[in-house]
């Protein structure tokens, strides 16, 4: 019980984050997941952002599961009804690296908001 009292609340969070996701069956974390495979993974939305892709917006979603991130991308949109930062959902699709650090992205995924 001491130790939950100590704990930042940052570290707890995540903890709750992991469990829920690690409960899901037939998904994978999305530290283990790898480029150039289909992958399904379930996490939570921490942000969300508007970006110009050959003269047309894609809506942009970082997705964090307690192990890692990824990016979710939907090229032609602005916003997705029950898309929103905070919200949790399970994503479809097959993996990109993107950027130097080796963050996967998926295009267009398949999604279930939970």
């Amino acid at each position: 019980m001491l130790q939950r009292l100590t704990t930042p609340v940052q570290e707890l969070d995540a903890e709750r984050l992991r469990e829920f996701c690690e409960s899901r069956p037939d998904v994978v974390r999305i530290a283990e997941a790898q480029a150039r495979q289909d992958v399904t993974v379930v996490g939570e939305i921490s942000s969300l952002r508007i970006v110009p892709r050959a003269g047309s917006p894609s809506l942009e979603a970082t997705i964090n599961d307690g192990t890692g991130n990824i990016v979710v991308t939907w090229t032609g949109r602005r916003r997705i009804a029950g898309v929103a930062a905070g919200r949790r959902l399970v994503v479809s699709g097959r993996g990109a690296p993107s950027g130097a650090g080796g963050r996967l992205m998926i295009l267009n995924p398949r999604y279930e908001l939970l």
